[in-house]
């Protein structure tokens, strides 16, 4: 009898704690241009493409949000992130976002590869090992809000977060 009370009791503290764990904190960091069209420009993306990647930034963070996951502010790390580029500098992205706390990294960029062919990437990595835990990508069709606005949602509904994204482990 006394068994089956410690256990009752266990398995109520085990399922509390699940219950009230905190959502994981995922760092998702500005999106970059890849540009590897013949219509690059040396001095950054077009003030059209600078304005779409901002966006597709901000419809990321939103999903994960909608997702019940804690978006952490990546501004006081600007100045790192900046000096570097995210998509070829390995583990860095989970480095800079346990530094600010994070218990996940989220980094993307689109690549242009013309102005009709683009590719949306998404890589997500756990900060405590710097291991990738989810990674996506979609090619879109059209270098305008509406081609870029969808597959951004495509692939994070499709891809990455097709499951959700396990609590951070304590």
């Amino acid at each position: 009898m006394r068994t089956s009370a410690l256990l009752a009791a266990a398995l109520l503290a085990s399922s509390t704690a699940v219950a009230t764990a905190a959502p994981p904190k995922v760092a998702a960091f500005d999106f970059e241009l890849y540009d590897t069209s013949t219509e690059g420009d040396l001095n950054g993306p077009r003030a059209d493409e600078a304005q779409r990647i901002a966006e597709v930034t901000e419809q990321i963070r939103a999903f994960l949000k909608a997702q019940k996951l804690d978006v952490v502010d990546t501004a006081p790390a600007k100045a790192q992130v900046d000096a570097q580029v995210l998509r070829t500098c390995g583990d860095c992205p989970a480095e800079i976002a346990k530094s600010l706390g994070a218990d996940y990294s989220l980094m993307g960029y689109v690549q242009k590869v013309s102005n009709l062919i683009l590719n949306i990437n998404v890589e997500i990595r756990d900060v405590k090992t710097g291991e990738v835990v989810r990674k996506g990508s979609v090619d879109i069709r059209g270098n305008n809000h509406e081609s870029w606005r969808h597959g951004a949602s495509y692939l994070m509904r499709n891809q990455i977060f097709k499951t959700p994204l396990a609590p951070a482990a304590g």
